[in-house]
């Protein structure tokens, strides 16, 4: 297992289910803004979980591809999330194209992670 990883996704996870806990008494009535939570916090918990599910396949998908995955998953989770986040609670993306530029890192990240696991290497 991949300790860091693991302490990052685990870190990563509490702060999932504590927005989530914030979206749900703090969102405004507006059902546009509780969907763009909605959406924030589940593919924040969905990557975290991946995250997690990384660290401990680490021994199996580690090296270089696996921890471009890592990171691009994360950042991509991060852009993706944070921008969407903000969206719901200003009504406007921060930066228009964050949302799309961290979705398309988290696809990237996620094919790297698949070409690490075909690759695998011995534990």
């Amino acid at each position: 297992m991949n300790r860091p990883v693991a302490a990052i996704a685990a870190l990563s996870l509490s702060l999932a289910v504590a927005l989530g806990a914030v979206g749900a008494h703090a969102i405004g009535s507006e059902p546009a803004a509780r969907e763009l939570w909605r959406t924030a916090s589940f593919w924040h918990t969905a990557n975290s979980l991946g995250l997690l599910a990384i660290a401990a396949l680490w021994p199996h998908i580690g090296g270089r591809l696996g921890l471009a995955g890592v990171l691009a998953v994360g950042f991509g989770a991060l852009a993706f999330c944070g921008s969407v986040y903000i969206q719901a609670v200003r009504g406007s993306a921060p930066v228009p194209m964050l949302a799309p530029v961290g979705g398309t890192l988290q696809i990237l990240g996620w094919l790297l992670v698949a070409v690490a696991c075909l690759r695998g290497r011995a534990p």
